[in-house]
């Protein structure tokens, strides 16, 4: 796919049939924003457990007629460093098999996505780069027993906030993205249909300018090892990451957001 990154090359489907999706995060920030980008936005089907939850929690008030049988899930891994996705199966095939015997979702047939940021403290890089080179399809890896995509965000999650609100790609370490987004009055809630849009060109605008002109849904690590060496070269010469998350990827390849044809 060809980095489109203008608003105008892109659509959103609102009512695409996604069937089940699972998304794993690290922390508790990313389900205030996944719920209301797939509730309030795109009004999916919603299951949620945090790790400080007992038991599963669904949405499914405002499911818009047409995605009833479309579910997003979203779940803790059991701790925050990105060696649990290999370290702590058996936390994860607990959780798997729930799914299984109270919703009759088998994880083996759907989109599956991690979500993580890159924290150069805990997460090694070796480990990333090899959790990268592993994960790099939702449906499908090859040589792995877990399906699975595992997205980025350089340097945290709230990158993405930014990328639905301006146009920076570039931001210095010493400045704190949480204070930047407060003292903007940067909020989930005020994210829309076109915002979702703009953090997608913004995106692509941000692999543009780290030379990644285009990248294969079908096969996303060979493109997340480019983004993740380009990085680091950045870090270790200049001590901040350029802005970049790859949250919008998920939307891409559900293709509720595709280009748009111009024909």
């Amino acid at each position: 796919m060809e980095c489109q990154n203008t608003i105008k090359s892109l659509k959103i489907n609102i009512k695409k049939n996604i069937g089940s999706v699972l998304i794993i995060v690290e922390g508790q920030f990313e389900f205030d924003l996944l719920k209301h980008i797939f509730v309030n936005i795109l009004h999916y089907k919603y299951i949620e457990k945090s790790r400080n939850q007992k038991i599963f929690k669904s949405y499914d008030k405002f499911v818009m007629k047409g995605n009833e049988n479309s579910s997003i899930i979203v779940i803790n891994s059991k701790n925050s460093n990105l060696s649990s996705i290999k370290k702590d199966k058996d936390y994860l095939n607990e959780l798997f098999k729930y799914l299984y015997v109270e919703y009759g979702i088998d994880i083996k047939n759907i989109h599956v996505y991690f979500i993580w940021d890159r924290d150069n403290k805990s997460n090694p890089v070796g480990v990333t780069k090899e959790l990268l080179s592993k994960f790099g399809n939702s449906l499908e890896n090859k040589n792995e027993e877990m399906n699975g995509l595992l997205l980025l965000s350089y340097p945290c999650i709230e990158s993405y906030i930014i990328s639905n609100f301006d146009n920076k790609t570039l931001f210095l370490k010493e400045k704190n993205l949480k204070n930047y987004i407060k003292d903007k009055n940067y909020k989930i809630q005020d994210i829309d249909k076109n915002k979702l849009l703009k953090a997608t060109a913004m995106m692509n605008k941000a692999l543009i300018n780290l030379g990644i002109n285009e990248y294969n849904l079908d096969d996303f690590s060979i493109t997340s090892l480019k983004i993740f060496e380009k990085q680091e070269y950045i870090y270790n010469n200049k001590n901040y990451y350029n802005l970049l998350s790859l949250i919008s990827i998920i939307l891409l390849d559900l293709n509720i957001i595709t280009i748009r044809n111009t024909n």
